[in-house]
């Protein structure tokens, strides 16, 4: 064969398996780092530590435990996902590290462990993916969001969702608080706690340590930038009376459909109409003149599970998807306000899917959503109109000191010397463990 027809056959060759695997640009610097889902079509979008659903996703670096993302594609044929992770600061922007510097491994791979439902009526192709892995393995701490995109038949970007590394290299000794005085005694929470830097050098603390706070993995209303009520020579103290407060809110509502056959707390009726279950929950009500009542929730989370048909080993691919309505009475409804269904079932955002409707004839604002069989928690939410308004978590529910609620408290390390945030401690604080 003519040297000059090879070389162009292997060129032909290279340009095609080059146009195959050619990465997924986008501008790092435009994406928004925060949990979301961006396709109708993807369900149950979760990461979590590995064999615990209700648990934040937060790992130790070098850790034994790593993180599992998984989600589920809705009746269609299965798509090729892959998956990057980027750096973020500790205030939720793209850092400006290269993939080099944070990982060892390949920057974009394809999400391969996928398994098809078993025996239900909604179709549905259940893809995970494990964190790190045999392609990627991060060797920085810090705040990080994973990135999964298609290619076909256009490059876009399918969901987004956070997650941190970190390092004990401080320690932290603290407890929720609250005995908050004056007009917030009723209805806030505090955390108190103070850094302790051992052998771990900090010049300058009130410039390079960052200290962030999050109630339940609420990031809305998160304290990114907390500052030191005082700085000693081997501690930093953070006790301040009202600065950094918390409405310490009402416990989760709930409800559990892993039997399709029984009514279980809150379900009112259960039917089948093809193709699909549909599930009526009992109306809700506004809990906000309520008094206290103790009730063990996960803090928002839900929990996949079946004991459909017996089967019930494999939970991820033997559960049923479902139409779930629910319902919240109010006499009339609100003026220059909306209401939000909010939890980790609609991935604490509000968007327009998640946005309850007013029946005038059962005065009740009504939303249906598609749901995985499980144990679920949630909360009803009013947003105001106008631009920056912020969430209502209490307008229905009602705040009260005694709430049980997750803290995650997240210090942060930028060394004069590094261009990144280094998560030095990961702390968690439960109102009900003081």
């Amino acid at each position: 064969m003519n040297f000059r027809l090879v070389t162009l056959v292997f060129a032909m060759l290279l340009v095609m398996h080059c146009t195959d695997v050619y990465p997924f640009e986008f501008e790092r610097d435009t994406v928004t780092c925060v949990d979301r889902i961006y396709e109708k079509n993807l369900k149950t979008v979760r990461l979590h530590l590995q064999d615990w659903e209700v648990s934040y996703p937060v790992m130790e670096l070098y850790g034994e435990v790593g993180l599992e993302f998984s989600f589920d594609q809705i009746e269609s044929q299965p798509q090729d996902y892959y998956y990057t992770v980027m750096h973020c600061t500790y205030d939720w922007k793209p850092s400006n590290l290269m993939f080099v510097d944070y990982a060892d491994g390949f920057d974009e791979n394809e999400i391969r462990n996928y398994d098809e439902s078993q025996s239900t009526y909604v179709q549905y192709t259940h893809f995970s993916l494990n964190l790190p892995n045999d392609d990627l393995q991060l060797k920085l701490s810090g705040n990080y969001l994973l990135v999964v995109f298609v290619k076909e038949p256009e490059e876009r970007i399918v969901c987004t969702k956070r997650f941190m590394v970190y390092e004990n290299l401080v320690t932290v000794e603290g407890r929720v608080n609250s005995n908050v005085f004056g007009e917030f005694k009723k209805e806030f929470q505090k955390v108190d706690f103070v850094i302790n830097p051992k052998n771990y050098p900090v010049y300058n603390p009130l410039d390079e340590l960052k200290v962030s706070l999050v109630q339940n993995w609420q990031w809305d209303d998160a304290y990114a930038d907390m500052q030191p009520s005082f700085v000693g020579s081997n501690s930093y103290v953070f006790e301040w009376e009202d600065r950094y407060l918390f409405n310490a809110a009402n416990e989760y509502r709930y409800f559990n459909f892993n039997n399709l056959e029984l009514n279980s707390e809150y379900v009112e009726n259960i039917e089948y109409r093809k193709p699909y279950y549909y599930i009526d929950l009992v109306p809700g009500k506004s809990h906000y003149f309520e008094p206290y009542a103790s009730a063990e929730d996960i803090n928002g989370g839900y929990i996949i599970k079946t004991n459909r048909r017996n089967n019930n080993n494999f939970p991820e691919i033997q559960s049923e998807y479902a139409i779930v309505r629910f319902r919240l009475n109010n006499p009339s409804m609100l003026g220059g306000a909306s209401v939000y269904l909010y939890g980790s079932l609609t991935n604490h955002e509000l968007s327009q899917q998640y946005k309850m409707k007013y029946n005038m004839e059962t005065h009740c604002y009504e939303l249906l959503m598609f749901l995985k069989q499980g144990y679920y928690n949630y909360r009803y939410v009013v947003v105001p109109e106008g631009e920056g308004a912020g969430m209502d978590r209490y307008f229905f529910e009602g705040s009260h000191r005694q709430t049980e609620n997750d803290y995650l408290l997240f210090v942060y390390h930028r060394n004069p010397s590094e261009s990144y945030d280094r998560l030095i401690n990961y702390t968690k604080f439960n109102s009900r463990n003081q």
